[in-house]
């Protein structure tokens, strides 16, 4: 079985090259080609900033770099430039996916979706670019409006495949990635240590500020707390799709184990251990969470929990195939969102992005397996 140095800490590499009697200036190499983007290699053999002899005997010894390749056949993009790329995990085959969202002033020159071609994006040097990645293949949580939910739950990723997933977008795009959320497949929390070590990594060894990334979660009993610990300095953005407990059990199944008011103690917990912003994720589905009078509970629900900086981002559904919920019309939205206003909560509209490639929120159903 192969062994991975992407996302070891540089002790643990350390510790690797100590069985090859190698000076200790050969781990900042190892480095540099794993992760400096003028650098940066995809495997042992190619790391040629390290001797022959050295790559030769960590390729023997079973050594890779983890970098692995998205599969062609799903590589897709969208007109506003949001691309999604899917893998295929070497020890399941189980398939997970990351979207690459760069922002509104990137564009694709011309037709409304393409098979692989990243370099009809355009704009390289006008916009930012997030990386939503994945923490498992697959999710358990079976929330009742989103694709991966359907599938269940396969497998956690390891810190590697993470962090591999933000390298090969930024590969993809020629650009260096900006902002990270882990908004993709699977609940974070349930892979929490893979999680934390990849955030380590790519804050520390890519270079991307922990302020700039994002986890989401759901809420799993007794784990913002553990989480918390970890001192990473990253936003938390918790789902919570309505502003009762019984609206909730009905579209979040698992909240059944996780009353509101739990969930909300912990999340101002955790703004008290790390001093890092909590926001709040809300899906809107037409005639199930989406009235005026719902907008102006949750406004006076979250205000109680947390008298200053409240923050909700309004996500109006997107529709995937085979499950029955609609999106919310316009006015419905914008009514929702004055509503929450009134209440004196911040909330902005998330713009839907990757529509055209099944990429946009809630639709990650791994259809390339």
């Amino acid at each position: 079985m192969s062994s991975p140095l992407l996302a070891l800490a540089k002790r643990e590499v350390a510790e690797v090259l100590n069985k090859y009697a190698v000076p200790r200036y050969r781990v900042d190499q190892v480095f540099k080609s794993l992760y400096d983007a003028k650098t940066r290699v995809r495997s042992i053999d190619e790391m040629t900033l390290i001797p022959l002899a050295l790559r030769e005997a960590l390729m023997k010894d079973g050594y890779v770099t983890g970098r692995v390749e998205a599969k062609e056949t799903a590589k897709t993009l969208s007109r506003d430039g949001t691309g999604k790329l899917a893998f295929a995990r070497g020890t399941t085959g189980h398939v997970y996916e990351c979207v690459g969202i760069p922002d509104a002033t990137c564009y694709v020159d011309d037709g409304d979706q393409f098979e692989g071609d990243f370099s009809r994006v355009q704009g390289w040097d006008r916009y930012r670019l997030t990386a939503c990645v994945s923490s498992q293949s697959g999710c358990g949580m079976k929330c009742s409006f989103c694709a991966t939910g359907k599938l269940g739950f396969k497998s956690n990723l390891t810190a590697a495949e993470i962090v591999n997933q933000v390298l090969v977008l930024e590969d993809a795009y020629k650009q260096r990635v900006s902002n990270v959320v882990f908004m993709g497949m699977g609940e974070p929390m349930l892979n929490m240590k893979e999680v934390a070590r990849a955030i380590r990594t790519l804050n520390e060894d890519v270079g991307i500020s922990a302020r700039s990334i994002t986890v989401s979660t759901v809420g799993i009993p007794n784990a913002i707390m553990k989480f918390a610990k970890y001192k990473l300095q990253c936003t938390l953005a918790v789902s919570l799709h309505a502003p009762d407990q019984e609206t909730r059990e009905k579209i979040v199944p698992s909240a059944k184990y996780y009353s509101i008011e739990h969930l909300l103690e912990d999340s101002k917990s955790y703004f008290k251990e790390t001093g890092r912003r909590v926001t709040f994720e809300y899906t809107l589905l037409a005639g199930v969470n989406d009235s005026a009078h719902q907008a102006r509970m949750l406004g006076r629900m979250l205000k109680r929990a947390f008298r200053n900086g409240v923050h909700v981002n309004v996500i109006p559904w997107n529709n995937v195939d085979g499950i029955n919920h609609s999106r919310p019309s316009g006015n419905a939205i914008h009514r929702f969102c004055s509503a929450l206003a009134e209440e004196g909560v911040n909330q902005s509209i998330r713009k839907t992005r990757g529509l055209e490639s099944n990429a946009a929120c809630g639709q990650l159903a791994a259809k390339h397996a």
